[in-house]
């Protein structure tokens, strides 16, 4: 059985970008600190790759992205102190 590979980042900012791309993260809490998580794939790299060559995004748009994922950050970090 082929294990399926992750790619893994604590940058909410990429984070954001794949987000607002269709691409969702799975946020996973190690040691304290939140992860954002995403199957590798080919268009996981070709969105990385736009996101490094700094193309237009719509700005409330990634904005209302990064806040959005911070909360879930939060919420994230304080259920787990709660337990």
């Amino acid at each position: 059985m082929e294990k399926k590979m992750n790619f893994e980042t604590m940058d909410i900012y990429l984070s954001a970008f794949l987000s607002l791309s269709g691409l969702q993260p799975a946020l996973k809490l190690n040691q304290g600190k939140v992860i954002f998580s995403f199957p590798s794939s080919n268009d996981l790299y070709t969105v990385m790759t736009n996101f490094n060559s700094n193309v237009n995004v719509p700005v409330t748009d990634f904005v209302t992205t990064v806040k959005t994922l911070r909360g879930q950050m939060l919420t994230m970090r304080n259920n787990n102190k709660r337990n």
